[in-house]
């Protein structure tokens, strides 16, 4: 049995978790960015790069919108999943992230699900860290997912409600039924799609299983070169010995 492992001890963002598993999963760039192109959204595309976070070489993926977006409700990116020439477990899974993402946020801020719109987090940026990171997921072979806890970080965090405590509302109320903690970092660490796609992806919580490591991938964000420096470890471990070169993917050296 082979297990993707997610070491979150850094916390977890969807461009983070994107991108460490594009970094662990062979042909991952590829992957994603035919991924992508098959979604049909006009202009939009991923960019990769490498970057350096405390010396340790990470893998960078950003999202780039060549033209305007329009403002997305569930319902829209609904239609996006359903119509994307994808496997059915990707987009179920996506289904399900997004719409647990949508709940979160209806809930706290006492809306209708339908009334719900993706403003702080970008629509299309959502849709290609869920997407992809199911995808790649599903592409590196693994027969599970497991996570560490999640560190949620601390001090405060502003958006268009106002200045909140961390973890904000939306990621307090995403955070109910996972492992979790919290370091003394002065910032949050732990998005709104981060969350939601490990508490879809991950069936438990613990620490580094036991096994054969077969791949490492490192994924940076936005802010991990900032004052509190963060990335994203993805493992992919096999549970015995045999069969490790057909695992499709490769690791990197630290």
């Amino acid at each position: 049995m082979k297990t993707l492992y997610l070491e979150c001890a850094l916390g977890v963002s969807g461009d983070m978790l994107l991108a460490a598993l594009s970094d662990m999963v062979e042909d991952g760039p590829q992957l994603l960015s035919e991924a992508v192109a098959a979604l049909g959204l006009s202009g939009v595309s991923v960019r990769f790069s490498e970057q350096m976070v405390q010396g340790i070489r990470t893998r960078r993926v950003e999202v780039l919108e060549k033209t305007p977006q329009p403002l997305r409700h569930l319902s829209d990116l609904t239609r996006v999943v359903g119509a994307a020439p994808l496997p059915e477990r990707v987009k179920e899974g996506g289904l399900e992230a997004l719409t647990r993402l949508a709940i979160a946020e209806a809930t706290v801020h006492n809306e209708p699900l339908e009334h719900i719109h993706f403003h702080e987090v970008g629509a299309v940026d959502t849709v290609v860290d869920v997407l992809g990171a199911i995808l790649l997921a599903e592409a590196s072979g693994a027969d599970r997912v497991v996570a560490s806890p999640v560190n949620l970080g601390s001090g405060f965090v502003e958006f268009s409600h106002g200045r909140f405590p961390v973890p904000a509302p939306a990621c307090a109320e995403l955070a109910k039924g996972m492992r979790t903690f919290a370091t003394d970092s002065g910032m949050e660490l732990a998005t709104p799609t981060g969350l939601c796609l490990v508490k879809t992806m991950a069936e438990s919580y613990g620490p580094l299983p036991l096994g054969s490591v077969l791949a490492v991938g490192y994924g940076s964000g936005t802010y991990s070169t900032g004052p509190y420096p963060t990335f994203l470890r993805a493992y992919l471990i096999d549970d015995g010995l045999e069969d490790e070169e057909c695992c499709g993917c490769h690791g990197h050296d630290e």
